[in-house]
Formats: structure tokens, sequence, C-alpha cells
């Protein structure tokens, strides 16, 4: 990498070299410059005519010229300029371009920065031709759409920042209108120059208005265009997608999904872990019907596939969009369909969970899945059953997956979640050696703390009345007993615990069972209304007697 600076090597600054500069003679320029840099902005060169005209004084002068420079060709030339990324150093007057024997195209090579500024700043350069800018160097008010077209400037304007907004204030949206037929031809007539106006950071605004107005037979040519001109490649690039994506939404259904089948058809595996092709594919979940993008579905039910796409920071969420629309809605006709693909999808993430579970991005699908409701209840307990009961300790552990255990843990039916908490309590063997178990490892450990809060916060919701579903006295019991198990043993190790943040927070936690509840008066939901639930609770607490333990005292 290059340095910041752009000319690591530099032993002179710039301003040290200005200052050595002799006065010179610059009316040949039709700029102007301040403190000897030209005003273009162009960080190149230093340009500076002298009395023999020989050299261009820079920092380092790796520009030499027999001919004064001028530029005025390229700013206010007649004729229609080039793209800013085909300028070459022949186009400001360089005759001679080299150091020693290296070659401008070694040069630039060897020196990116040189090369990105450059661009960078010759893109700036308007690239309007003189007679469509007053003085001012703003578009002329009287300027029409008709002489845009008829001086043959249409794709500089495209091109341009300024211009292309200018484009769009006149573009004639009417589809009977001449002058969009005729627009239309010029920018779509030629493959390449309508995929450098979707690249372009100007052009593809241009193109976009052409998508949103297009008649059906137009939109059917623009497919056509896309799908002969590299459709991935437009996917790929940040400009470009977003024409895709608005074909996709604006096109009829019939046209979009012809697009969609020739996605399918190409390499698909880069635009389901590209940050740009990503929008395009969630466009098409979102808008089309399911039959249009199955192949999709189908395609992430094979392992090596799901692991990539899931593994990836811009895939993980396109898979969530996919399982939320293929579970959404059971009442419309095609649910069957979709369940379908649901079950498969879902088949080969129960399969792989416990990789899944353990990936920096993957986990995330994991999670989405066991708080889902509705149809997707059912993957949640195939995934808690086969994936983590047996492996809660190892999981509970781990960076990553500490998150689904405790995900697991608060949204489990009643008979999973008494299976996760007696694993938790009875169910690994006591190490011989420290004979510590699993609870004592998780209180003490840098992510099994968290799921140990968990528990704890699940068992004070239960036995304060704010769970939602009513409960049997024998469940609140057995909340009551997990709560005293963990509360024992947060005592015992109160003095150690107190060390460290996490020890802090699971005491302070512990504590909120021990603040009497209070009379409001707001009205109190059927599910909080006073019954004997409450006073097994109570009673079952006062027979505890808690102030007793110092894990408590103030």
């Amino acid at each position: 990498m290059s340095d910041k600076s752009g000319r690591s090597d530099s032993k002179l600054s710039d301003s040290s070299s200005i200052s050595e500069l002799p006065a010179a003679d610059l009316s040949i320029f039709s700029g102007s410059f301040d403190g000897g840099v030209f005003s273009s902005n162009l960080p190149l060169f230093d340009f500076m005519g002298t009395g023999n005209q020989n050299a261009l004084y820079s920092p380092h002068p790796f520009v030499k010229s027999s001919d004064p420079c001028r530029l005025t060709a390229i700013t206010q030339g007649t004729s229609t300029p080039k793209h800013p990324l085909n300028l070459t150093p022949a186009d400001f007057g360089l005759a001679d371009f080299s150091v020693g024997s290296e070659s401008f195209a070694d040069f630039t090579a060897n020196n990116s920065s040189f090369v990105g500024n450059f661009q960078s700043n010759v893109r700036s350069t308007r690239l309007l031709p003189s007679w469509a800018v007053d003085s001012s160097g703003n578009i002329r008010d009287d300027l029409t759409l008709q002489d845009v077209v008829r001086n043959g400037s249409l794709i500089d304007f495209a091109m341009d920042r300024t211009g292309v907004k200018f484009l769009e204030r006149h573009f004639p949206s009417e589809q009977d209108d001449e002058m969009h037929g005729l627009l239309f031809d010029k920018l779509t007539e030629q493959s390449a120059v309508f995929t450098s106006l979707c690249r372009s950071a100007a052009g593809n605004f241009i193109i976009q208005k052409f998508v949103e107005h297009a008649s059906f037979e137009e939109q059917d040519r623009l497919v056509s265009t896309m799908s002969e001109n590299g459709l991935i490649e437009m996917c790929l690039d940040k400009f470009a997608c977003r024409v895709v994506q608005l074909s996709i939404q604006k096109f009829d259904e019939s046209i979009a999904m012809k697009l969609v089948h020739k996605i399918s058809t190409l390499n698909f595996l880069p635009l389901c872990t590209d940050q740009c092709a990503i929008h395009v594919l969630q466009k098409v979940v979102k808008l089309l019907p399911i039959n249009a993008w199955s192949f999709f579905v189908k395609f992430l039910c094979r392992d090596d596939n799901l692991m990539t796409v899931c593994q990836d920071k811009y895939g993980c969420r396109l898979v969530q969009q996919t399982i939320d629309k293929l579970s959404d809605n059971p009442k419309l006709p095609c649910f069957n369909n979709r369940l379908q693909l649901l079950h498969g999808l879902m088949t080969s993430v129960a399969r792989n969970c416990f990789r899944l579970s353990s990936n920096e991005f993957a986990n995330y699908v994991v999670q989405y899945v066991i708080k889902s409701s509705g149809v997707m209840e059912m993957y949640r307990d195939t995934i808690i059953e086969k994936c983590l009961l047996r492996n809660i300790l190892s999981m509970s552990q781990d960076k990553y997956a500490s998150h689904v255990v405790e995900g697991a843990f608060l949204f489990a039916p009643p008979h999973l979640l008494s299976e996760m908490m007696d694993e938790i309590f009875d169910g690994y063997v006591k190490d011989q050696e420290t004979n510590r178990d699993a609870l004592d490892i998780l209180l003490f450990h840098q992510y099994g703390n968290y799921v140990i809060q968990q528990m704890i916060s699940i068992c004070i919701s239960a036995l304060l009345g704010k769970e939602e579903r009513k409960m049997m006295p024998t469940e609140m019991r057995l909340y009551a007993k997990w709560f005293d198990r963990i509360k024992n043993r947060v005592n015992r190790h109160a003095s150690r615990l107190e060390r460290f943040s996490s020890g802090k927070k699971i005491i302070e936690s512990l504590q909120k069972l021990n603040v009497p509840m209070t009379m409001t008066n707001e009205p109190m939901p059927l599910w909080a209304m006073p019954t004997p639930l409450m006073d097994i609770t109570a009673q079952y607490m006062n027979n505890q007697n808690f102030q007793k333990h110092s894990v408590f005292e103030e």
C-alpha cells in the first residue's frame, strides 16, 4: 500500500517546493493559480511555466515537456471531451513523460495513490461542452433537451453529475412521446454505452428513469440488453445493481421473472455474499412469487451452499429474509408450496446447526429460527432437541453459540426448558480434580455467565407473575426450585463472584426477587390478577427466608 501522503519517498514537502518556485508568466493558462497550484486541483502536476519552459516544477519532476501546458483543449474545447478515465498525459499537452527510462504505464502501475488522485480529481472536471454552459459554468437556462440531442451530447450529459440532473428534469415520461423513444434508442442501441451508463455514478440515474417509465416492449428490450451484457457484473456493481433492483420492482411480473430466470442460470453463489448484489436478491424474495425464486431455496438446501452463505455477513441476512417469507401468511393458496421448500431448508439448517451456531454470522440464522413463532415453532423445537440438548455446556462456553443457548432458554416450550435446566444442574459429571459441575463452570465463564443470567431472568419473570401464559402450581414450584438452586450456588461463591463485573450482575439480578411488589392504581391484566398461584409462590418464598443469605445483605 502506498503512503497516505501519496508519495512515500518524498524528501521535500509540497509547501517547501512551491516556495522555491520562480515567478513566471501564467497567462497561458485558462484557469487560475493559488499558491503555485493550478485551480483544477490536479495533484499530479504543479503546473508552472518557466523561462526555458523545459521543466514543470514539482516536489519530484516526473513530468517534462518541451511545450507549455495548455488545459484549454480539455476544459473549454469545442470538441467532445474524452471520458475522464481515458485521459492521458498527452491530453495535457505533455509530449514526453518519463522518469529515466520508466514509461507512464510503468509509473502508474507502481504508484496506486498517484493514479487514484489523478482519477478522482479529473473525474470532478465538468464534462459538458462549452456551448451548453454559461460564463459561470452552469447549464444555460434556455437549453432544451432537443438541443442536447441535436448536438450529439446526450452521452456527455448522462455521464455528468449536473448534466444528468438536467436530463431527469426534462425527461419525457410519456411512453408515446417521440422524444421518449428517441432517447431510449440512443441510450440502448450500443451495449457498451448502456453498460457504462449503468455503472456510472451519474449515468445510472437516467437509466433508472427509463426503467421506471418503460413500456412493455421497452421493458423486454431492457431485460434482453441486461441479460446479454454481463447481468452478474451489473448485480455486483454498486451503481448498476440499483438499475436491476428497480427493474424487478417496476417491470411487469412476467418480464421481471425473465430477468430472474437469467440470474438463476449463471454462477449464482457470488451474488449471495456480495454487499451490492444481496439487495437484488432481497428484492426478488420480497416482491416476486415463490415460483420465481424457488431455485434459490433449493440452492440453499445443499449443505456446502448453506454454510457458505450463512457464514457471510451479508448472506446471513438473506437467509433470514428467505425463512421469514417462506413461513409468512399460511392462509395464502401458495402456502403448501412454500411449506415444502421451508421444510427442506430447515432440515438443512438443523443438520448443520452446531457449525452454524458457533460462527460469527451464521449464529444469527439459528437464533432467528429459535425466536420465530407460528409454523416455525416445530423447527425451533427440533433444533433444541437435536442440536442443543446434550451440548449446552460446550455451546454456552462458545462466544457465538452462547447467544443461541440464551435464545433457546428464553423461547423454549416448558417441557424443553425443563430438560435444559436439568442438564445444567444435573446433566454433567463433576470434574474429579476441581469438583466443579456445569453450574460452577458457567458462573465464572466469560460467556457462560450470560446463560446463567438468562436462567435467573426466566425464573424471576415466572415467580413475579410476568409470564403471559397461565401457569399451574406445579410449574411455579419448579421455577422456584430452579431459582433456589442457582441462589444457593451463588451464595456459596459470593466472595469470588464479587470480584468480577459479571458476578456482580448475577448477584444484582438475584436481588430483584427480594423487592416486595407494590400496588398501583393502574388496571391489572387478567393474567396478573391475584390467584391462588400467587399465594403458593408467596408461601414458598417466605418459607425460604431469603434474608438470611449474606449475598443479599446491603
